[in-house]
């Protein structure tokens, strides 16, 4: 098989337990979340070659904020070598393309696209499926050693029980919700293929803290991607979650980002009460008032500051989404604030018009909210 390869430019403990974290649920109440195995079905996995032998091609959409030549220097290493084992393990052809590969042929697929583009082509379905897992697991871990260190716990992030609440590098889940977008738009039988809606993806807290157990000498190896036991450590990085995210407003002059009036104490009660989502706001928690060069702050961050709201149920998730979007509007009317991408357009809404934010005695009229 023809092979063409991009050119390049020159050039801790004391954790809460797994499903309370994630939910906001009490212990004992079993989140259900998903595995690996069961997002084998976005790659239409059912047959193992295609029915014909012909080649099968497969997609990776690396977001814009993540579409730099030094992540194409880390997917490709040294002289290619990265791309040349992943094509001989899975015998595919990998090819990568638009802004920030390098790649000088206009007549690839994606050349012109203003982010990175994967391209993968082999018979074996399954193959690809793998293949696609593993450059996944790269960009993710690009983004966790990219990203600073510190400041794994939310601020002011203590639970009822007196436990600190984990929080994963700022970028990971923004980059985990697009990978699952790209995901889910691999395959064939996709019929939702809005951008912004809710999605299975890896959960960015259980990744992040299956890397922290790892790091810190809890279990875990160069293997642990072949474990099949899910009580292991290594069992936490493939787990999947419900989840969407929301753009924050900007003010049009300070160019700061507004999100804590989503993030109170009393709010990710709420949250989890009512919509049993767990809620976080990321590239808001700068000292300088957004700013800052803390975990959380802006400078933190690979990409625009966001809300991340993941559930084991899709149905939570976008209530809870309704609920966040409608607060955000009544913020953006108040203070004269927008978002670079515009509004988010709910269900019964149609797109260009400027919806009237709507209070939350509506919400719960519509049904859209439960009471608390």
């Amino acid at each position: 098989m023809k092979r063409i390869r991009a050119t390049m430019e020159a050039g801790s403990t004391g954790l809460l337990p797994i499903e309370k974290e994630i939910t906001g649920l009490p212990e004992g109440d079993g989140a259900v979340l998903a595995t690996d195995a069961a997002a084998d079905d976005d790659e239409d996995s059912s047959h193992e070659m295609s029915h014909d032998g012909s080649p099968q091609v497969r997609t990776i959409a690396i977001p814009r904020w993540l579409s730099t030549p030094e992540v194409t220097r880390y997917l490709v290493g040294t002289g290619g070598d990265r791309l040349k084992a992943l094509e001989k393990e899975f015998e595919c052809a990998i090819v990568i393309t638009g802004q920030g590969s390098g790649s000088r042929d206009p007549k690839l697929p994606g050349y012109h696209l203003p982010h990175l583009l994967v391209t993968m082509t082999g018979k074996d379905v399954r193959s690809l499926g793998r293949l696609r897992q593993s450059i996944e697991h790269r960009l993710i871990d690009y983004v966790i050693e990219n990203s600073p260190r510190g400041g794994d716990a939310i601020e002011g992030g203590v639970d009822g029980d007196g436990q600190e609440r984990f929080r994963p590098p700022p970028s990971l889940g923004r980059l985990l919700y697009s990978l699952g977008i790209s995901a889910a738009d691999a395959s064939p039988r996709t019929k939702d293929r809005r951008p912004d809606r809710t999605v299975l993806a890896r959960s960015p807290t259980l990744h992040s803290l299956y890397e922290r157990i790892r790091s810190e000498g809890g279990g875990g190896g160069e293997n642990d991607d072949d474990n099949d036991n899910d009580d292991e450590p290594a069992g936490l990085k493939s787990r999947k979650v419900w989840m969407n995210v929301c753009e924050l407003p900007q003010d049009p002059t300070t160019h700061v980002y507004h999100g804590r009036f989503l993030s109170s104490k009393s709010l990710r009660t709420y949250y989890r009460t009512t919509f049993k989502c767990r809620v976080d706001v990321y590239g808001v928690w700068g000292d300088d008032g957004g700013e800052g060069t803390k975990s959380g702050g802006i400078e933190g961050m690979m990409c625009a500051p966001y809300v991340l709201v993941t559930s084991d149920e899709k149905a939570n998730v976008d209530r809870c989404l309704v609920h966040i979007e409608h607060r955000i509007r009544e913020h953006e009317d108040k203070f004269g604030m927008s978002r670079s991408c515009g509004r988010r357009v709910l269900k019964g809404e149609r797109p260009g018009r400027r919806e009237t934010p709507r209070s939350s005695a509506e919400l719960l009229g519509s049904g859209l909210m439960t009471p608390r």
